[in-house]
């Protein structure tokens, strides 16, 4: 990913539409050139969007922007090597299709993080080249940093009890990153709250609290590991 791609790529498809866009991008064994044009314009049309919604979903399991912008990088490999996947539903309107995109790519980035937190490998994918891979422009955050390893979530989110373990697994497997304000939907809060033999008011407070762990391994390890290359240097 070190390699970007010149700006106004691909500039005949700047005005394409959403679903036109992943068309050419499903067609890529017949005409690469043009997948590649329209994926760095869809990239470029939906990339801060979707990293500031994982931002505000998923920083906190993640590590902050380094993991998140990891998660936002897959999603859009992901996003190309399945465009053939994505349905427009015969919607014609251009911001309505944009709409139905950036919920796909949402969608996409959830079941990576779910995978992440069960401890399985990401979404399968078919595989990519590493030529086309290596012009995807690297997502500008603040900060910067050493990107977070899935290896390390996975340790925090194992060092969590098993009942705290069960409320991030079950959160996180229904919540929407494009939607605010949201919460688990009752009956699956009624049925959890059941299982572990408390309150759908009190699962609040364990999410909260196993939240706070995950942020503080992740901190901890990270500063740990820092300091050792430093001393190692």
């Amino acid at each position: 990913m070190e390699s970007q791609p010149a700006r106004g790529a691909g500039p005949e498809l700047a005005n394409e539409s959403d679903a036109d866009l992943l068309v050419y991008m499903a067609m890529a064994d017949d005409d690469p050139a043009c997948a590649r044009a329209a994926w760095e314009v869809f990239y470029r049309r939906h990339a801060e969007y979707l990293y500031r919604v994982c931002l505000r979903a998923y920083g906190g399991i993640l590590g902050g922007e380094a993991g998140v912008a990891d998660v936002v990088a897959e999603a859009f490999r992901a996003a190309y090597e399945n465009a053939h996947m994505f349905e427009p539903a015969g919607i014609a309107d251009a911001d309505r299709l944009r709409l139905r995109a950036r919920a796909w790519l949402g969608w996409i980035a959830r079941r990576i993080v779910q995978d992440i937190l069960r401890g399985r490998g990401r979404l399968p994918t078919r595989e990519l080249e590493p030529d086309r891979w290596q012009q995807v422009p690297a997502i500008e955050r603040a900060g910067g940093g050493p990107s977070a390893k899935e290896g390390l979530v996975r340790q925090a989110v194992e060092s969590l009890s098993e009942r705290e373990q069960l409320v991030i697994r079950t959160t996180f497997q229904w919540y929407r990153p494009e939607k605010q304000h949201q919460r688990l939907p009752n009956d699956i809060a009624a049925d959890l709250a059941e299982t572990l033999g408390t309150t759908p008011e009190n699962l609040r407070q364990i999410r909260s609290r196993a939240m706070k762990k995950i942020t503080d391994f992740i901190q901890a390890r990270t500063a740990e590991a820092e300091m050792k290359e430093k001393s190692n240097g």
